[in-house]
């Protein structure tokens, strides 16, 4: 079951829920407040080492893989 974060609309608290894909974007239930929270987008880095040992973004990581003209479609 993937992993979705989510943002209370009250307090402000960033949280996690494990739920199926087709509740997904259902409000979810503050763990702090009870007040309804939406789903947001999940932001993440792969880093792994290359021959040197040195640190080294997966698939180029951010803006070095992407193919589009302007960073307004990913926000970066």
């Amino acid at each position: 079951m993937p992993i979705y974060e989510y943002v209370c609309n009250k307090c402000q608290n960033k949280f996690e829920l494990m739920r199926s894909f087709s509740k997904s974007s259902e409000p979810a239930d503050c763990p702090s407040c009870k007040g309804k929270a939406k789903r947001i987008l999940s932001r993440f880095t792969c880093i792994t080492t290359n021959e040197y040992g040195d640190p080294t973004p997966v698939s180029g990581g951010g803006c070095a893989g992407c193919s589009s003209s302007s960073c307004d479609t990913c926000n970066n």
